[in-house]
């Protein structure tokens, strides 16, 4: 990255409106378990406030690309605002092409890693000669702004105080989440107040830690899960059935993890990004074993 791409991530960040989770009107029901002895995380509507609801759903707009552009070294030769909209029809068709191509390779829920996908949309613009790209130009820092602007999130209330007193407890936690390589940029600031680029979220553990771009595959693919078994067997003696997975989506989530014989915790804490799948035939006779609407109610069934 830049010399100061941490500093322009810290500034964006820090002066982001704060989103306050909607209440769902959903009624908790939970009773102590103790039985868990590990404790599984889905990330953003769970940990984080996301306005869009989810990592996929964002909204995009010239104005974030602009700013996103001109932030990390990249310009517009015309100044043209027909450039930035060529820019993202592109991005929008290459993802397109990408999940395609997955579905064609018998992969039924196909992730991007979203920065391979500007790394090729930006050489299309350059080849158009629509943009110029400097010797310092930074497409890690270019991709982090414009996510960070098109999908504002904010730490969901009671996550810090959760985490803190689970990690107190040494339970071992982990993470399976829709998630791209800016996601622990995200998870690191609002936990630890810090900017790193690295790929870890401190106070979880690595090797129990799932982002789909990097398996390119997303939830409701139960082989994400699949992914932390062994890890939770040889490493600390746990089973399926003594894993707690917390999500705020009936099929990704709740459906998912169910089925590799995870117990199951519905997060029903902010209205935006709830999903029930009610007509879905995978959940509609589902239930999960409980139900939360503040992080903070984990610490009484674990």
């Amino acid at each position: 990255m830049r010399k100061d791409s941490k500093k322009y991530i810290r500034n964006l960040l820090d002066n982001l409106d704060p989103l306050i989770p909607i209440p769902t009107g959903v009624k908790p029901r939970f009773k102590r378990d103790e039985n868990i002895k590990g404790v599984v995380f889905d990330i953003y509507g769970t940990l984080l406030v996301s306005s869009s609801g989810d990592v996929d759903q964002a909204e995009i707009s010239d104005k974030n690309l602009e700013r996103a552009l001109h932030a990390s070294g990249i310009k517009i030769v015309d100044g043209d605002r027909e450039t930035l909209d060529y820019i993202l029809n592109d991005f929008n068709s290459t993802i397109k092409v990408c999940h395609d191509a997955g579905r064609m390779n018998n992969l039924p829920y196909p992730e991007i890693d979203i920065l391979s996908i500007w790394r090729i949309v930006l050489i299309h613009a350059k080849r158009k000669g629509l943009i110029a790209i400097e010797k310092d130009a930074d497409i890690a820092l270019m991709t982090c702004v414009f996510e960070f602007l098109s999908n504002k999130v904010s730490i969901m209330p009671g996550l810090k105080e959760t985490i803190s007193s689970l990690r107190a407890r040494r339970i071992p936690l982990g993470i399976v989440s829709n998630a791209q390589f800016y996601t622990p940029v995200l998870m690191n600031y609002f936990l630890h107040n810090k900017i790193s680029l690295k790929e870890r979220i401190k106070g979880f553990d690595k090797e129990l830690t799932v982002f789909s771009y990097k398996f390119g595959k997303g939830k409701p693919d139960q082989t994400l899960f699949n992914e932390l078994i062994p890890t939770l067997k040889w490493k600390y003696g746990i089973i399926p059935s003594e894993v707690l997975f917390i999500g705020n989506d009936m099929l990704k989530d709740i459906y998912a993890s169910n089925r590799v014989g995870f117990k199951t915790v519905l997060f029903a804490g902010d209205k935006r990004s709830l999903r029930i799948h009610e007509n879905d035939i995978r959940t509609k006779s589902l239930k999960p074993d409980y139900v939360i609407t503040h992080l903070e109610q984990i610490l009484k069934i674990v």
